[in-house]
């Protein structure tokens, strides 16, 4: 673990920020030749990257605070959650809804938008991940695979040794990645690419949620993000299944 990667006096750069700020970059750069790759307006891609700036860090600082923090503790020490973790589908939840009044804005489809965001936004999220490993947040429950790690320093501690889910999800999201950036040029209908984006999204995170510590739901058994993974991917399949009825639709005549 390395939670604090520089440090100046009494300012401390903590190495989840350093991995955030790239993976914004990072993601900044592929929704930009993507945006460009279309034949839309440059400053689309800027106005994309605010969007989900805003709202994937204010969207998931939110959904982490309704997850974790009660109205009395976070009256009691707002600086402490407030400087706390994030969750990740709160974020998208929230990027996408900017997205959307962009869209609205700059008269573009908010489908475009999002199709030419998901691979960035993908491997972003892996990038992300790298983040909670160094400072030991969002790992897995307790095992004995000889690649277990434990977080004695983490958020919160373990001494024991778990799933380091954080790396899972960072090699599934490369994978994730290469496929979306892979068929990114195949003439589908606009909203197919965020569509499969939400789809696979939903169904990784139901099943790593299983060797997660996580925020139990109110089903026995399933988290909140388990809950929430299943929207994600219904979503996303009734777009695809939307999308392949307009295309099979014969014109009227």
């Amino acid at each position: 673990m390395y939670p604090d990667l520089i440090q100046i006096g009494s300012v401390t750069v903590s190495s989840y920020s350093v991995m955030v700020t790239i993976a914004y970059l990072i993601g900044y750069i592929f929704l930009g030749l993507e945006v460009k790759r279309k034949g839309l307006d440059d400053s689309l891609a800027d106005w994309v990257l605010l969007a989900i700036l805003f709202g994937g860090l204010g969207g998931a600082k939110i959904f982490f605070l309704i997850q974790n923090v009660t109205f009395s503790e976070f009256f009691n020490e707002p600086l402490r959650f407030l400087s706390s973790g994030l969750t990740f589908l709160g974020g998208l939840f929230a990027a996408s809804f900017l997205i959307f009044l962009v869209g609205i804005w700059k008269k573009t489809s908010f489908w475009t938008l999002t199709d030419c965001a998901a691979p960035a936004l993908i491997l972003a999220y892996g990038i992300g991940r790298i983040g909670c490993l160094l400072v030991g947040d969002d790992y897995g429950t307790p095992t004995t695979v000889p690649w277990a790690l434990s977080f004695p320093g983490g958020s919160p501690p373990t001494t024991e040794s778990v799933h380091p889910t954080q790396i899972y999800d960072t090699i599934i999201m490369s994978f994730v990645f290469l496929l979306l950036w892979g068929i990114r040029k195949y003439n589908f209908p606009s909203g197919w690419m965020f569509s499969l984006m939400l789809m696979i999204l939903g169904f990784q995170r139901f099943f790593i949620e299983f060797i997660r510590s996580t925020t139990p739901s109110f089903i026995d058994g399933f988290s909140q993000a388990q809950l929430i993974s299943i929207a994600i991917f219904v979503l996303g399949a009734s777009n695809l299944l939307r999308l392949k009825f307009l295309q099979n639709k014969p014109a009227l005549t």
